[in-house]
């Protein structure tokens, strides 16, 4: 059957910065009849320094996968090329030609019995991903013993993947008794039925306060929530069976150094595997798919972590412990996994790490000044228990039909009144404000640090004379230039400040808003009378001079729920009346460093 076609909007935004004529291969997912293209990576002239498409497929989460070709120009071999890549095409039987002319126009194609049919397509954005798909999480360490050098690692690496997708393991959801097991019968499900979904499967991990439809503290099987702000993450736990008879143990070896293996006179060493892997699956798939995926993705992590380790050999001439950091550049709306060496002495700026990103940027098509795949881009899990808001402006709704519309670029939680269990009600704003801008830098991988808290902020202020002692333990506010200051401390960042005479004056600075979010991308910090607002963009139509302003408060006290703070104005549009006419304002504008 004929699938339908789905393609990113984040896939079409980076083919539109394409100037080149160039080709290359299509990444997604296929679900219900539905293709989805999630990304795309591009064919440099310098082959020897970018992955190839069989081998970046290790990179992604399990379940995305190759699904055709993307044409910059002219496409007159696209035949030839679809033919020479259908036998690495597993998802689909029709994979998709994207063909990009020089007027910016996409059009797709199906390839059917060696001839290309023109195909309509649906855009689907990030929310509409949120709600309609989910990610499992697998974590476990294993032992990988072998000689220190390419042969004995590729060869026990290929008898590990083996052993492990002999049915020799099972799957344990955390937080449920959800038992994923497999088999010469088969894969068998127990502690849920096989047909349920995966939605239901995350229901059962999720307990849910009374809300007026149920009792408190008791679960439920549907956990879709009005708006999806991020994916929901499925954490999941490998078991090992020792035997037929024995019972499953969970692997919890400390993966630390490599070392000697003793027992071999020393001709081997023990390379302890850390192995953390992602699996993208459609909600409403079925949990008996589960087990076959989650094997598939811990030899995608064995295979990632092999190259790696061959790859260092070649350049650093010794094998180090290797960490996955799974990475999500708001740039290319998909994760990509990423196998680095952890040793301390093997820096940011190591030149095997350097060049490895620079490969990178280049498959990608982006922009070598900002950093996307640096070890300290890897994404945050919720792994604490924290209920911190992400992104709480995605699905916001615009309120100008015409005008430009220029938001904050990436990823950053939201800071307000009364959160960790401290009252900061009243005095507290410009502190919060300065947490979610430090936020941002932290996840876009621009610093390796934790957000401060106001006792932090308080002390750094004091230590640098800005404040007297009487400060520390305070309840004074801050303002704009102590906000630039901290990000300078905690996050090595400069800033611009910029001075509004009034509130009256906010409404001529559209221009000068919309260009430090579409070149910096930042959230900005405003201070002004007794207030302190974190702004995340401006819709300005240039023709009619209409301005609106997306406000993140940080005077909210409620809970982190998504619902009230969207629907009650926390997060939303404003107009030029939100700003006290008769007040001044300072704008802490952070600026990018140029790093990648």
């Amino acid at each position: 059957m004929t699938p339908k076609l789905e393609i990113s909007e984040c896939v079409l935004q980076r083919i539109a910065k394409v100037s080149t004529q160039c080709s290359g291969e299509l990444f997604g997912i296929m679900s219900r009849g539905t293709l989805t293209v999630l990304g795309f990576i591009l064919e440099g002239a310098d082959k020897t320094s970018a992955l190839n498409y069989s081998k970046v497929q290790n990179n992604f989460p399990a379940e995305i996968d190759l699904c055709g070709l993307i044409k910059f120009g002219p496409c007159s071999d696209a035949e030839a090329h679809l033919s020479e890549i259908l036998q690495d095409v597993d998802i689909t039987d029709n994979p998709v030609l994207l063909n990009c002319d020089a007027d910016g126009e996409v059009k797709a194609s199906l390839f059917k019995h060696g001839q290309l049919e023109a195909i309509t397509y649906v855009v689907v954005n990030e929310t509409d991903l949120f709600r309609d798909y989910m990610f499992l999480r697998l974590q476990c360490d294993l032992e990988l013993v072998c000689e220190q050098n390419e042969k004995s690692i590729s060869e026990n690496t290929f008898r590990l993947r083996k052993k492990l997708a002999s049915g020799n393991v099972a799957f344990g959801v955390t937080g449920t008794s959800v038992v994923l097991n497999g088999g010469s019968s088969g894969s068998q499900v127990l502690g849920i039925e096989a047909e349920d979904t995966m939605e239901a499967l995350f229901g059962l991990t999720v307990k849910i306060n009374d809300d007026g439809f149920g009792t408190k503290g008791t679960k439920k099987k549907s956990v879709t929530n009005p708006t999806s702000v991020e994916y929901q993450i499925l954490n999941i736990n490998m078991l090992v069976k020792k035997s037929k008879d024995a019972q499953d143990e969970k692997l919890s070896r400390e993966a630390c150094n490599v070392t000697i293996d003793s027992k071999n006179g020393g001709n081997k060493i023990k390379i302890p595997l850390q192995v953390d892997v992602l699996s993208m699956l459609h909600r409403q798939s079925k949990v008996v798919l589960c087990y076959d995926i989650l094997v598939e993705s811990v030899c995608r992590s064995l295979r990632l972590l092999e190259s790696s380790y061959i790859e260092q050999l070649q350049h650093l001439k010794q094998v180090y412990v290797t960490k996955c950091y799974h990475i999500l550049p708001a740039d290319l709306g998909h994760f990509f996994t990423c196998a680095y060496p952890v040793a301390k002495k093997i820096e940011e700026e190591n030149e095997f790490l350097t060049k490895k990103r620079k490969a990178l940027h280049s498959q990608f098509g982006l922009p070598a000044n900002r950093p996307y795949f640096r070890r300290a881009n890897g994404f945050r899990f919720n792994l604490s228990g924290s209920k911190l808001l992400f992104n709480p402006h995605v699905g916001v709704k615009r309120q100008l039909s015409d005008g430009k519309l220029s938001l904050v670029q990436g990823r950053y939680s939201y800071h307000h009144y009364m959160q960790d269990n401290f009252n900061d009600d009243g005095w507290g704003c410009a502190y919060r404000s300065l947490q979610t801008l430090i936020s941002w830098f932290i996840y876009q991988g621009y610093a390796d640090a934790r957000i401060p808290t106001h006792n932090d902020i308080q002390k750094y202020l004091v230590r640098v004379g800005d404040k007297p002692s009487s400060f520390v333990g305070s309840r004074q506010w801050i303002g704009s230039t102590e906000v630039a200051m901290c990000l300078n401390e905690f996050v090595k960042v400069d800033s611009r400040i910029m001075h509004v005479s009034s509130g009256a004056d906010m409404a001529t600075k559209g221009s000068e808003l919309a260009y430090h979010f579409e070149t910096q991308g930042t959230p900005i910090m405003i201070g002004g009378g007794v207030l302190a607002h974190t702004i995340l963009g401006v819709d300005f139509d240039r023709n009619t001079g209409n301005l609106k302003f997306l406000i993140l408060d940080p005077h909210y006290t409620g809970a982190d729920e998504i619902v009230p703070v969207q629907t009650k104005g926390w997060c939303g549009w404003k107009g030029v009346e939100f700003w006290d006419k008769k007040a001044y304002y300072n704008l802490c504008m952070p600026q990018r460093p140029y790093v990648f």
